[in-house]
């Protein structure tokens, strides 16, 4: 399936360029992008237009930071019905998985994640479209934006920041927005808190509003059901760098019986192991290429015992040593 990202926030873009002394209108266009597309967050662009638009912006105005000025203009009020949804919900827990489950039906090249690991919960962003050039743009704008959400569903900041690319030249903007300097060269994009804080009430929690919107979320979107390799890659690429990627726990997400999940699978001809494969693959090529982490802790985020085994993958993978393929 075609990646696809709603306008959103992007809304905010051609005032951004305006104040950083660009014409929003030739920087857009030099993208290949309709300016009027940009007036409607209900519009969509394509993944790859997407990718395109933001390395413009960034070579029009050099500015290393140009997804964080974006994504710190997010309200709930920039993610439309959804967002109104978000802010109905009982705790913040509901609010977040508002938007992990339904981010699907107007995103797709990307996947918004809720994961817990003992005491402390990840709220993160992957983007799992291949071949995105402004993973750093987009992920910093993301993680900018669930910022702004928490502090404006519940009141409270995550007690840390995760960026999964090189720190900039200046980290002066991160540490004004965040309160903190975020943690580069993190194995992924992610804001990290107590599970306790889950449990928060939100502020405008409204129970008779929300079951009306659940009815309404539902029926907006004529949603192009995913296949089932399509629904298992997604899920992967946010859970390849935790420790349960089984098998049986994704059949378990999914209600499914793990031999169900597998015969859905071998009918797409496609196998779990080969897309688990397939998402190591992916996030090992972005944490080489946008991360200084080093292989031996590439491999061990990835799952795997020692160094030697993910070098071996990935030479089947690529046909070259990941050091070699980060090298070129």
């Amino acid at each position: 399936m075609e990646g696809q990202q709603r306008i959103g926030v992007l809304v905010e873009l051609p005032e951004i360029l305006r104040e950083m002394g660009q014409d929003p209108a030739t920087v857009i266009a030099g993208a290949g992008i309709n300016p009027d597309l940009l007036r409607n967050p209900e519009n969509s662009l394509s993944f790859i237009e997407l990718d395109r638009l933001v390395q413009a912006c960034v070579a029009a105005t050099g500015c290393e930071h140009f997804g964080l000025l974006v994504g710190q203009r997010s309200t709930t009020a920039s993610l439309g019905l959804v967002g109104r949804l978000m802010r109905t919900a009982p705790t913040l827990r509901d609010a977040i998985l508002d938007l992990c489950t339904n981010q699907r039906r107007y995103v797709r090249g990307a996947v918004t994640y809720l994961v817990i690991q003992k005491d402390t919960a990840f709220w993160g962003y992957a983007i799992h479209h291949p071949g995105m050039k402004a993973i750093d743009q987009i992920g910093d704008g993301a993680m900018a934006a669930g910022f702004s959400f928490m502090k404006e569903l519940v009141g409270a900041a995550p007690d840390e920041i995760l960026i999964s690319r090189r720190a900039p030249g200046n980290t002066a903007p991160y540490r004004l927005l965040f309160g903190s300097t975020p943690r580069f060269d993190a194995q992924q994009y992610a804001m990290a808190f107590p599970v306790s804080l889950l449990d928060r009430p939100v502020r405008s929690a409204d129970r008779e509003l929300r079951r009306i919107l659940e009815k309404s979320v539902a029926a907006y979107w004529a949603v192009e059901q995913p296949s089932m390799t399509h629904t298992v890659a997604r899920m992967l690429r946010a859970r390849v760098i935790f420790p349960d990627i089984s098998l049986e726990a994704v059949a378990s997400e999914l209600a499914m019986l793990p031999r169900t999940l597998n015969r859905r699978l071998q009918a797409e001809g496609k196998s779990f192991r080969e897309l688990v494969n397939e998402a190591r693959f992916e996030v090992a090529r972005q944490l080489l290429a946008g991360t200084r982490m080093d292989v031996t802790d590439i491999a061990l985020a990835l799952g795997y015992a020692n160094p030697s085994g993910f070098t071996h993958a990935f030479q089947r993978w690529s046909g070259v040593a990941p050091s070699e393929w980060r090298a070129s």
